[in-house]
């Protein structure tokens, strides 16, 4: 007896169905993926830059803070003690923390060297001031910045090029009574050297502990003395700039080579101011602590 042969017809409508779920799923993802893939490509960093930019100019407001509390700590002349916040970074928000910027801040005081003696005989000096603050950024998506603070004076590190935000106490000029004078003040910052870096908030503490202005006049003042006014610093350029400027003021009446020479040796300047009848120097000791 033969056995018939059964042809059976397979239905294809079940598997299509699963394809096409497949299907579906790969593009949802494959969209998804571009989103994440353009969200992380082209929203962050203008996020990011955004951010960051925020925090160079919150951080420049806040060191223009504390030279303003330590001019007026040394304006008043008390033994006062001054808190500065500075926020060092920004955690990048509640999500993923993905504009996350992180900065530092050093107080080294031992580096820097601001100096005035006599011209003619250097065992002769005058005062000295040393040390500085210095806040560096570490971003990603904008570019790095520096702010440092040292003999009084505002200093602003960007793409290799530094400027001067704000000047120290420093002002030479011929009097109309044909006398020149000069008033210039030195500021030392004494404290641990130390550095903190991260995100979020900490304190400078700056208590002027010593501040005191010593008349240089009469006797062989009266005929004209030539003083050095010397800067040693890593920022020796934007000094010699400021400097230079400064002195070359119209209002000032002072004539370059004949009544001050403003010399740049790489490592720092060296200003001699000539023909001296009167200084006035203000010699300032301010204890920095950095704390959480």
């Amino acid at each position: 007896m033969k056995r018939r042969r059964r042809t059976i017809k397979h239905r294809w409508s079940a598997d299509r169905k699963a394809a096409s779920g497949v299907v579906v799923t790969l593009l949802i993802l494959l969209i998804a993926v571009g989103a994440l893939s353009m969200f992380m490509s082209v929203y962050v960093p203008i996020l990011g830059k955004d951010t960051e930019s925020k925090q160079m100019k919150k951080v420049q407001s806040q060191m223009l803070g504390m030279k303003e509390s330590i001019d007026m700590q040394i304006l008043a002349s008390k033994n006062s003690t001054v808190t500065t916040r500075l926020t060092l970074g920004d955690d990048g928000g509640p999500v993923f923390h993905l504009t996350r910027t992180v900065g530092s801040i050093t107080l080294n005081s031992d580096k820097g060297l601001y100096m005035l003696r006599n011209a003619t005989d250097a065992n002769d000096v005058q005062g000295r001031g040393k040390g500085y603050v210095e806040y560096a950024s570490a971003n990603k998506y904008f570019i790095d910045q520096k702010y440092i603070y040292e003999n009084g004076a505002i200093l602003i590190e960007q793409g290799g090029r530094t400027v001067m935000k704000a000047g120290p106490h420093f002002d030479v000029k011929k009097e109309p009574d044909g006398t020149y004078t000069a008033g210039i003040t030195l500021i030392s910052l004494n404290g641990i050297s130390s550095s903190r870096s991260g995100v979020g908030d900490m304190r400078v503490k700056t208590t002027l502990s010593v501040f005191d202005v010593t008349r240089y006049s009469g006797g062989d003042w009266t005929a004209g003395r030539s003083v050095s006014f010397n800067i040693t610093s890593k920022h020796a350029d934007i000094w010699f700039t400021y400097i230079n400027s400064t002195l070359a003021r119209p209002e000032n009446n002072l004539a370059a080579t004949t009544d001050y020479t403003v010399v740049n040796w790489g490592g720092g300047i060296n200003a001699t101011l000539k023909n001296l009848n009167r200084l006035d120097m203000g010699l300032a000791i301010v204890e920095v602590r950095l704390e959480l």
